[in-house]
């Protein structure tokens, strides 16, 4: 039997293939500050039932309960606002690592065979 085909050429086909599809992930930092953000709606309420139950007492005690509950209120909120930013932060950078994975050059190599032409 007669080979219709002679010799064989080889060919690259280079491309960039996107697995899967975009997550703009914006409900991922949400959902990891809802307790965080519970937390702070807890601790104003919490002051502010504290505030309101000292209000117009004084004494040395109150005066200490006063400057106590400001001192770390503020340390809190600002501890609660910092792990906020990072969950941004973090789901940001985890955003990047995916679509860095998601992209990916794929190189195909594969021989074509030529045609034998009648001579």
């Amino acid at each position: 039997m007669t080979s219709l085909f002679s010799e064989s050429e080889t060919e690259i086909v280079s491309t960039t293939y996107m697995f899967l599809t975009q997550d703009e992930m914006k409900e991922k930092a949400g959902s990891l500050n809802k307790p965080i953000n519970d937390i702070l709606s807890l601790t104003k309420k919490f002051e502010s039932s504290l505030k309101e139950e000292i209000k117009g007492q004084k004494g040395l005690i109150v005066k200490k309960i006063k400057e106590e509950l400001d001192s770390t209120s503020e340390k809190r909120k600002a501890a609660l606002q910092t792990i906020k930013e990072e969950h941004i932060a973090k789901v940001d950078r985890y955003k990047m690592i995916i679509e860095d994975l998601r992209r990916q050059d794929v190189t195909l190599t594969y021989r074509k065979k030529k045609p034998v032409k009648d001579v």
